[in-house]
């Protein structure tokens, strides 16, 4: 049987817990040089459930690349249930999880259940399908299922970003 780390490939994507997208995005922009930023104030969730129970959440989120890893930026607006509330609550701002695009989703899912992680909160954004994986001594794993569209989007993120003037570091979508 693969690994998980076989099964999940390299990480995708970096999030962090904010209470403002665009001061954090430009705090980023400021001091490491991260760019272009795409802010979405409100992030088209669907079926969203947080321990298993649906969820209202209403979350902003603000993207970027640092070479080929997406930093992700989670603004909750609401107090619904979810891990991003959990952290904030708990913690205040800062690193929530890393995420994790295997070829094989549910696969990768399920070895990280039989691994002893369970779903903290799953849905889905952009047909995206996603699950936020809880582990021991609070590590948090997203994985999650990215088409090839997606993927083929990412991509076009990556080189934008390498490409970037540092102009324009702030665009709201």
């Amino acid at each position: 049987m693969a690994s998980l780390r076989e099964l999940w490939g390299p990480p995708g994507q970096i999030g962090y817990i904010v209470n403002d997208l665009e001061s954090a995005a430009q705090k980023w922009t400021d001091t490491i040089g991260i760019g272009p930023w795409r802010i979405f104030e409100h992030a088209p969730f669907t079926g969203f459930q947080y321990n298993g129970s649906s969820s209202d959440v209403d979350a902003g989120i603000a993207l970027a690349f640092m070479g080929d890893v997406q930093i992700e930026l989670i603004q909750q607006h609401n107090d619904a249930p979810s891990m991003y509330r959990d952290l904030l609550d708990t913690y205040g701002e800062g690193a929530q999880h890393v995420c994790f695009y295997p070829q094989d989703y549910d696969a990768a899912v399920s070895a990280a259940i039989d691994a002893g992680m369970e779903i903290g909160q799953e849905g889905d954004i952009w047909g995206v399908h996603f699950a936020y994986l809880r582990g021991d001594a609070g590590r948090v794993i997203e994985l999650a299922q990215l088409p090839e569209q997606m993927r083929i989007g990412r991509q076009r993120g990556v080189d934008e970003a390498a490409a970037w003037d540092g102009a324009d570091p702030i665009r709201i979508q």
